[in-house]
């Protein structure tokens, strides 16, 4: 029986120019994860990343405290969706539309404090409506596309894995909910992009494959981190 890893990458930098790089403490973090999987004497056989940045890092760290000279197997399907491109787009019409999102975006503006708080909580919202594709949004990739390919980059995994292998994944929230959605056939599609921002940087959640099937063994798993380390974005 194989064990497939899916690790979400360490924490980014959520609000700078660029998200898609790693934060200082999700440099940290990246390296804690290595540690604590060298302590537990836990090798991989194979090792697969998303394409994006912070994907690509996190792997690259953790590789490096494992000491583990692997080539990253890149698989373009476990990127993340796009939400963030597309709720930028789609900002003018939500302003427009849902009273909730204009008083948050007013308390933004009476206590610039709320900023990081309020800002999660229209995007949380932003996905959910976009999910169930109650906000059209044009000139980004769809939401069912993204679930496409979630699907077929999961298979692509699959079908590379021997008997008796453990698989790292480094990957993203959205990708990781996407496929635990599915795994435990979630038929709402809003409650899988809710499933994203429980997932907390660094967690990793595990499938047990054998003989053409997996199953879900756990979910979002940080028992290396402390309290102080734990981050969502």
């Amino acid at each position: 029986m194989s064990k497939i890893y899916f690790f979400r990458h360490a924490q980014a930098s959520f609000m700078a120019n660029n998200y898609d790089q790693l934060s200082e403490k999700g440099i940290q973090q990246s390296k804690i994860l290595g540690q604590y999987l060298k302590t537990q004497n836990i090798q991989f056989d194979q090792v697969f990343s998303g394409p994006l940045e912070r994907q690509q890092h996190t792997c690259q760290l953790v590789l490096e405290q494992l000491q583990l000279d692997k080539e990253i197997n890149t698989i373009p399907e476990l990127k993340e969706h796009q939400g963030t491109e597309a709720i930028k787009l789609a900002y003018p019409q939500l302003m427009d539309k849902y009273p909730q999102l204009r008083e948050w975006k007013a308390e933004i503006e009476k206590n610039p404090k709320l900023l990081g708080r309020n800002t999660m909580l229209i995007f949380q919202k932003f996905l959910a409506l976009w999910a169930e594709s109650e906000v059209e949004v044009e000139g980004v990739e769809p939401w069912p596309v993204f679930r496409k390919d979630t699907k077929i980059g999961f298979q692509r995994i699959l079908e590379q894995t021997g008997k008796g292998e453990k698989i790292a994944v480094f990957t993203s929230g959205g990708t990781i909910a996407s496929i635990v959605g599915d795994a435990l056939m979630v038929g709402k599609e809003s409650k899988i992009a809710d499933l994203n921002f429980s997932i907390r940087n660094t967690s990793f959640s595990t499938f047990l494959y054998s003989k053409g099937k997996y199953n879900m063994l756990s979910f979002n798993e940080i028992p290396h981190l402390s309290e102080d380390l734990i981050t969502f974005v």
